[in-house]
């Protein structure tokens, strides 16, 4: 895998036993940090007791902030289930309602290191469980693990299916001061580059007590984030077509952008297009129904905009006119939540 480099972002990551948190200090030393939300470890569902608190306080100092599970697999794929929706409940305590947190959610896999599981029941309950997530909040799921756990568990690569969680943004665990490790992440389990690196356990830095977890990040924020909420949606309308612009999005991973009518998708554009034509003709609107467009932005991994932008058109506004026998009608542009 590739070597951070001078653009690598920097960031950290606690948990109810990180002494001597002072947020005030992280906003100005990291650019983004990650909390645990919960935890499963003994068997039984937990939420940190500092997650609550700790979330609230990343936003008010605005740090860049994330959330994860530490996850206990099992061959029981129901548990898969429990554990996932009460993460996604718990990122809502500390985030608010359908809120999940500004970097990316992440799945924490670091055991049973006993292989008291087969590599394909592993592989199938994190599978499970990233699927069910993202499938509920619209959001894509980093997967957090260790070289040496992944190398425990046969590359996770099952015959016949390949490397099934390899499509998933990586944080690796690869620390630098364990004798014999390399200087970088090696290539495992099907990835060939990592979002983040966690380079140590062991680490000293500014606003939280040593020993740290201390990580580098990809050149820009983007790539830990979704796409910012579309600005500057415009629509007009005649008596064949309705216009929409936007103001573009700048994330140097976007990869294009959402069209919906009156709540149903439309079309897709790509991401060097900020204006569609849609013939009225293929919307089986009435002429004097109200149309609300809306959009949002993608990117290389599939995130979404946290919020559709909208522009309401009424038809029956006052403002409505005739210029050159064309019907122009007033809208109201708005953020959709």
């Amino acid at each position: 895998m590739q070597d951070k480099n001078p653009r690598s972002l920097f960031g950290l990551d606690i948990n109810e036993y990180t002494q001597g948190v002072n947020f005030q200090v992280i906003a100005r030393s990291y650019d983004f940090l990650y909390l645990r939300a919960s935890g499963s470890s003994t068997g039984t569902f937990r939420v940190d007791k500092k997650f609550v608190d700790f979330a609230k306080s990343s936003r008010n100092y605005g740090i860049p902030v994330g959330a994860y599970h530490y996850a206990l697999p099992s061959y029981d794929l129901t548990t898969a289930d429990s554990q996932c929706d009460n993460f996604i409940n718990t990122l809502q305590l500390g985030f608010g309602n359908r809120d999940y947190g500004d970097l990316f959610p992440v799945i924490d896999v670091e055991a049973p290191q006993d292989k008291s599981i087969s590599t394909a029941g592993l592989i199938n309950w994190v599978d499970r469980f990233r699927k069910r997530f993202e499938k509920k909040t619209n959001r894509r799921l980093m997967l957090y693990t260790g070289t040496f756990f992944i190398e425990i568990y046969n590359n996770f690569y099952i015959p016949g299916r390949g490397y099934p969680l390899s499509d998933m943004p990586l944080w690796i665990a690869m620390y630098r001061e364990i004798p014999g490790n390399p200087p970088i992440p090696p290539n495992v389990g099907g990835w060939t580059r990592w979002r983040i690196w966690q380079y140590t356990e062991k680490g000293t830095a500014k606003g939280a007590n040593p020993p740290n977890d201390l990580n580098w990040g990809p050149d820009n924020i983007a790539y830990l984030i979704q796409p910012a909420i579309v600005q500057g949606l415009n629509a007009t309308m005649d008596s064949n077509n309705i216009y929409v612009t936007w103001k573009p999005n700048t994330e140097p991973d976007l990869n294009g952008y959402n069209i919906f009518v009156n709540g149903e998708y439309y079309t897709t554009t790509d991401k060097d297009q900020n204006r569609v034509i849609i013939p009225r003709r293929k919307l089986n609107i009435p002429e004097n129904q109200t149309i609300k467009i809306e959009i949002h932005a993608f990117d290389k991994d599939r995130e979404i905009s946290k919020r559709r932008s909208a522009y309401i058109l009424n038809p029956l506004s006052r403002e409505s006119r005739i210029d050159n026998n064309q019907i122009y009608f007033s809208g109201e542009y708005l953020f959709f939540t």
